[in-house]
């Protein structure tokens, strides 16, 4: 079997590896929901609850591609996590839009190195977060806000900076991980 081949398989620690990564971070991201209560607020709260979500459940999400490592990494993470977000239609839907987009980009770019995990985690959480908003919308009602567009611009905005930003605190973290021995 060649090696092409090989990577081009589904193994046993990349299954392990995404699973715990997915479940570890959806476990981080409800406790934070619930936690901070974002979407209790209002209006407002629709935009909120993706700026608390996307912190330490985006860095556990991207610190898992980079353990992974390889094709389906990004995929299975995203298909896990939309499984586990069942009960919310509009993150499942969302997980399972932006998972192949950011699948797709890091076959391009790479896993690991610093521009790679800048690329893949800024795209993945300023794909969920404007993402889970508009299909939010969509299946829970639009609600009544003048200037939703601007809202949603300018969130979106936010939510990508927000996602560079942790992205590179997962690539510092990840790469220390991997050096020191705890993820390989």
């Amino acid at each position: 079997m060649s090696k092409e081949n090989k990577s081009s398989k589904i193994d046993r620690k990349t299954l392990i590896y995404a699973a715990i990564f997915a479940v570890a971070s959806y476990a981080v991201a409800a406790s934070l929901a619930l936690g901070i209560g974002a979407y209790a607020i209002g209006i407002l709260g629709y935009f909120l609850d993706p700026v608390v979500t996307l912190t330490v459940p985006l860095i556990i999400i991207s610190v898992g591609i980079q353990a992974i490592n390889k094709k389906f990494g990004p995929l299975l993470i995203s298909l896990i996590s939309a499984v586990l977000y069942i009960i919310l239609p509009f993150l499942a839907i969302t997980f399972l839009v932006a998972g192949p987009v950011v699948e797709g980009v890091s076959r391009l770019v790479g896993y690991r190195s610093f521009r790679a995990v800048m690329i893949n985690t800024t795209l993945a959480g300023g794909l969920v977060g404007t993402l889970s908003v508009i299909f939010g919308f969509m299946l829970l009602g639009v609600p009544h806000i003048s200037n939703l567009a601007l809202y949603l611009g300018g969130f979106t905005v936010l939510y990508f900076v927000e996602s560079g930003i942790m992205g590179l605190l997962s690539y510092y973290l990840g790469s220390y991980l991997i050096k020191s021995g705890v993820l390989h």
